[in-house]
């Protein structure tokens, strides 16, 4: 069966993204889509988690977005073990659970002050009072960035989005990402002068080339603020659709760690990942060819009916271990822990505020990058 879809289309946003997801579900379990160059679409859970734990059939190596003609070279998800396993390793220790811990104080000072600065101006915009400064200001701590750096990150990201699938059929990838490139060459320039006790340095003595290091930064740059960015608006506009949410938190925040991993399954702040087939291969009765790329649906996959009920609900209440809000397998997003940890103490320092209400219109992103899906203006206020 074959299905329209093109996930640069600015039409995939909120709420119309989830209908576009239905359709390929309903047009089978993989669907083909003619568009950038052709691929198959997986939405059902058990198929998509299937091809992640299968990373010699299903390779990352030429590109985690459609098209996959190689052009991307994001480290570690555009790349196959070993080469994959080594730059994980070499990433791992500012990402480690040992590190979350020692970061949480950090976590609950950093929040505290935003949403209490944000609290007693009364009212604004959450995506640009609280969601972007959070992980830019994680990021300062987490990896060494100078602030300078990180204050033009979301400019420079917005500039990439902006450059994949902005024209047509065409996607370039390398022009998308050479102002990024050029941001984090020059934080490596200005740690080689001045020196710091960071990951920026311990990068500069790592075995890798110069080209690696600054595709590492550029990883931890992009998704280290977009995701967390994404994630935290699309937790408060859950909270602000339904007023008795925010109540339930108040009465028992010890639930803030379950409302964060329904968002995560309910509204995927990451959506879609590609692969491309190393041989033939059948995948839920579909033919699969060797060098045919597929593109797995985290988002419709996490509302498969099979595997959680009433999907299109909004259940923190209900069972979501498993869920595909990080991914699966070796590619599991590295950064899961500490998400998970900035989400759970921004909710919990929330409700010991006044309550938050809509004080104007969500606007939603596109699909940015094919992929990142969250809100860029979030009105609110606090009552009383």
């Amino acid at each position: 069966m074959t299905i329209d879809l093109d996930p640069y289309d600015p039409a995939l946003t909120e709420p119309s993204v989830w209908d576009a997801y239905a359709a390929a579900r309903a047009a089978g379990p993989v669907a083909r889509s003619g568009r950038r160059g052709g691929f198959w679409v997986l939405t059902g859970y058990d198929d998509v988690r299937a091809v992640l734990r299968d990373p010699q059939t299903f390779s990352s190596a030429s590109g985690h977005r459609i098209p996959t003609d190689g052009t991307q070279r994001s480290i570690p998800i555009d790349y196959d073990p070993p080469r994959h396993t080594a730059y994980r390793r070499l990433m791992g220790p500012p990402l480690s659970t040992a590190r979350v811990r020692q970061m949480r104080p950090f976590l609950e000072r950093t929040i505290a002050d935003l949403v209490g600065g944000f609290a007693a101006r009364g009212s604004g915009d959450f995506v640009r009072e609280v969601a972007l400064p959070l992980p830019l200001a994680v990021l300062t701590e987490l990896v060494g960035f100078a602030p300078d750096t990180v204050d033009r990150f979301r400019e420079v990201t917005e500039e990439v989005w902006s450059g994949l699938g902005a024209d047509g059929e065409a996607v370039d990838f390398a022009g998308a990402f050479r102002r990024i490139s050029e941001l984090m060459a020059a934080e490596l320039d200005a740690h080689r002068a001045h020196g710091a006790d960071d990951f920026v340095t311990t990068l500069l003595s790592a075995e890798v080339g110069e080209e690696e290091r600054i595709s590492i930064l550029a990883t931890f740059a992009v998704a280290g603020h977009e995701t967390t960015m994404n994630a935290a608006s699309t937790l408060v506009a859950l909270l602000l659709e339904d007023p008795a949410r925010q109540d339930r938190l108040r009465a028992d925040p010890s639930l803030a760690r379950g409302f964060v991993e329904e968002m995560l399954r309910h509204r995927s702040p990451a959506q879609n990942f590609a692969r491309r087939a190393t041989c033939p291969v059948t995948v839920a009765g579909q033919a699969v060819e060797e060098g045919d790329a597929v593109l797995l649906s985290f988002a419709a996959a996490n509302r498969d009916p099979a595997r959680f009920a009433d999907p299109d609900r909004f259940d923190p209440g209900r069972d979501v271990s498993g869920h595909l809000g990080f991914g699966w397998g070796i590619h599991m997003c590295p950064g899961a822990a500490l998400a998970r940890a900035e989400l759970t103490i921004l909710l919990t320092t929330l409700v010991g505020h006044p309550p938050l209400r809509l004080a104007g219109e969500v606007r939603w992103s596109g699909l940015q990058g094919g992929n990142h899906l969250g809100p860029t203006t979030l009105p609110v206020r606090f009552e009383g």
